[in-house]
């Protein structure tokens, strides 16, 4: 009896020590964290996470009268049906799949562009590469998430997945729209919210190989101009052993400008992605410094240079012979498989 108990002792001091050196594991990463996430160029600020963007003036769309009132009315159609979307998948997740979300969030993005009189120049699409990825652009406005929505195209790169401020989840105009698709609340005050947020968005990418959208300055800067990007932001790339792309956004500011012109060309540059074996043995911080330098680079080489490839409005005639295309192709493969199929049992003279 003596030794059983004595053996029962030694077991819960074991499981006492195991506990233990977890908890000081998770509390020395949360204070590499709490340091990772200060700005680089800033070491002795006591800013957590992202900047605040108290004091920024809020975005307006500073348009005519008749343009506001052509501008209404489908707006708000898009507003009333995201929220119906989502109260709808609150009752029965099943209702609305994930593959009608995101194709319904990006047909909306096309008409709100449209009626912002928007239009998207591309360069180095082909650098977005068709897998797990984390992209990487400068923050100039409110409207950046909606363009990189816009160029996704679905056959080509993996939907993307944001990290977001959580109070975009309380806003009127955004909170419907943060439910519809992979978005990863974040608590930009607490260093433990963003090591929770960075896991949550590590399985997003190495799970269901989503492309993962993270603004590495934390704000918008509302002008041309790119801020310095937070050391840690880029930190889950190495969690998901995932390749960067640096990602150049150019004048999407003039957007909501007060002196806006009547069409605005926002100008997208894809830069050469940053391959896991490359960045794997960095310091988070020297990997976030490189991609700043190619998103500056990218944004010098553009900014006045004229695009080669613009993003095509589809209209209804466009979207159906594509939809007939993909299904040509599709029964193209089948038969291509069933004829190799059939080719295994000819009889060789």
């Amino acid at each position: 009896m003596a030794k059983q108990a004595i053996k029962e002792n030694n077991l819960e001091v074991k499981d006492l020590e195991v506990e233990t050196a977890t908890i000081v594991e998770t509390n020395s990463e949360l204070k590499e964290e709490a340091k990772l996430m200060k700005p680089s160029n800033e070491s002795n600020s006591t800013t957590a996470v992202i900047d605040d963007e108290a004091g920024k003036p809020k975005e307006k769309a500073n348009f005519s009268k008749a343009k506001m009132l052509f501008m209404w009315w489908p707006l708000w159609r898009i507003s009333r049906k995201s929220k119906k979307i989502v109260k709808k998948n609150r009752n029965d997740p099943n209702t609305y799949s994930e593959e009608y979300r995101y194709q319904w969030v990006k047909k909306a993005v096309n008409k709100v562009l449209f009626t912002l009189n928007v239009d998207i120049k591309i360069e180095g699409i082909e650098n977005w590469l068709d897998r797990g990825v984390i992209l990487a652009p400068n923050h100039q406005s409110n409207i950046d998430p909606a363009i990189l929505i816009a160029i996704n195209d679905f056959s080509r790169q993996q939907p993307l997945a944001f990290i977001a401020k959580e109070e975009l989840w309380d806003d009127k105009n955004y909170g419907a729209f943060v439910r519809l698709i992979d978005c990863v609340p974040l608590d930009r005050r607490s260093p433990r919210s963003a090591l929770t947020a960075f896991k949550e968005a590590k399985d997003l990418v190495v799970d269901y190989k989503r492309s993962l959208v993270i603004f590495p300055e934390g704000t918008r800067s509302g002008t041309q101009e790119i801020g310095e990007f937070h050391a840690a932001a880029l930190k889950v790339a190495q969690m998901a052993n995932a390749p960067v792309v640096p990602v150049t956004i150019i004048n999407s500011h003039q957007v909501f400008a007060e002196k806006r012109p009547k069409r605005v060309e926002i100008k997208v540059v894809f830069g050469k992605p940053i391959m896991p074996a490359k960045h794997i043995s960095l310091k988070t911080e020297d990997l976030t410094k490189n991609v700043r330098k190619e998103v500056v680079a990218n944004m010098q080489k553009w900014e006045h240079e004229p695009m080669r490839y613009e993003l095509k409005k589809l209209s209804k005639k466009d979207i159906k012979a594509l939809e007939k295309d993909i299904k040509q192709k599709e029964e193209s493969q089948k038969n291509k498989k069933k004829k190799s199929f059939k080719d295994l049992f000819k009889i060789v003279d």
